[in-house]
């Protein structure tokens, strides 16, 4: 089984579609805001194992587009937690070989200070598999391929955007169901993209400690057995490899 990487096509078909969005949610998340949140877990992870070889790569361009809204869950102390859940089902072939990638996530933030872009803090959590009941234990390492199988970022970004990370060592990410509507597709080169927006229903708890030192840990979890707004991307479909180019 390959590792994702369906290359500039999907790409493509993934702008093509979500290009098209007109979804209007009361829980909209306006296009700054959602900026700084992947502006945080770039920083914090695009240079860190085990994502930049694949998923956060892959998430930016597949799924991230189509991430307009997240559940407004109101803290006790009166801050306000952004909580949008997502999966990616990838199930295609390239020139004949399989490219095959399931995961679900759960992407958290909050304190967006919309006068220097950034966010106070973030979380984000990947588990394998799509078909709920899924249960991850998360570590400090992840595959698609491996059931069971989940890790977790903590993050915290720093007034002038500098940001500090902790890595998952304990923990588990819940998947107890999730409810989609009618998808939004799009076709090109052979493969078909499905955007589906619903809710997720499941829960987390996680021990994280800083990288790479391990010199602070930080505790969190939730339940959100309510449902919370959620993304879910399926590709299927052939892709034949490109004409070889001419001289």
């Amino acid at each position: 089984m390959r590792k994702v990487g369906v290359g500039l096509a999907l790409a493509a078909l993934a702008a093509a579609c979500s290009s098209s969005s007109t979804s209007v949610s009361p829980d909209g998340i306006n296009g700054p805001e959602l900026a700084a949140v992947r502006s945080a877990l770039s920083t914090a992870l695009a240079s860190a194992s085990p994502v930049n070889d694949s998923f956060y790569s892959e998430l930016s361009i597949f799924v991230f587009p189509f991430v307009d809204r997240a559940s407004r869950i109101i803290e006790a102390n009166g801050d306000t937690t952004r909580l949008v859940g997502i999966q990616l089902d990838i199930s295609a072939t390239e020139s004949g070989t399989p490219v095959v990638a399931q995961f679900s996530a759960v992407l958290g933030w909050r304190g967006y200070r919309a006068a220097r872009q950034t966010v106070d803090s973030v979380f984000f959590l990947l588990g394998a598999g799509v078909t709920p009941p899924l249960g991850d234990s998360l570590s400090v390492s992840f595959s698609p391929d491996s059931a069971g199988s989940g890790t977790g970022w903590v993050i915290a970004q720093a007034a002038d955007s500098g940001v500090t990370s902790w890595l998952t060592r304990t923990g588990a990410f819940h998947v107890s169901g999730a409810a989609y509507g009618a998808a939004q597709t799009t076709s090109s080169g052979g493969l078909t993209l499905a955007a589906s927006h619903g809710s997720m229903n499941g829960d987390y708890h996680l021990t994280a400690e800083l990288v790479p030192d391990s010199a602070t840990a930080v505790s969190a979890g939730r339940a959100f057995a309510g449902g919370i707004d959620a993304v879910k991307i399926r590709i299927t479909g052939s892709l034949s490899s490109p004409p070889a180019p001419t001289r």
